[in-house]
């Protein structure tokens, strides 16, 4: 049984190839056992191990900063509607490299 799940999908910051973390979804009765947790660290180490460099996230800022995610505005990257500031997140997969600037582009579906 899957109880929950990260996508990372491909996107851009501008004209860079980037992944957008969304969508991520965990079966409530297993919310707040660390299965999301779970997912996301799985999907950023697979990521990074297959040489990604940067990932975006729009999502609650509470939540995402405990895996290293910080305001995507500090980098200048944007999305072309608008967000609750700090919504949109970013994180540098590789500690030595600064994410690149500019608006977020997403895949088509989105709608973004």
């Amino acid at each position: 049984m899957v109880i929950g799940y990260a996508l990372l999908t491909r996107c851009h910051i501008g004209q860079e190839p980037a992944l957008c973390l969304a969508p991520c979804a965990v079966v409530p009765e297993y919310q707040r056992s660390g299965a999301g947790t779970a997912v996301i660290r799985g999907a950023l180490e697979a990521a990074r191990a297959q040489g990604e460099d940067t990932v975006v996230v729009l999502g609650h800022p509470d939540y995402y900063p405990r895996f290293g995610f910080e305001s995507a505005s500090v980098y200048g990257i944007r999305l072309s509607i608008e967000v609750p500031e700090g919504a949109l997140m970013v994180l540098s997969l590789d500690p030595g490299r600064v994410p690149p600037d500019g608006t977020v582009h997403y895949a088509q579906p989105f709608g973004i």
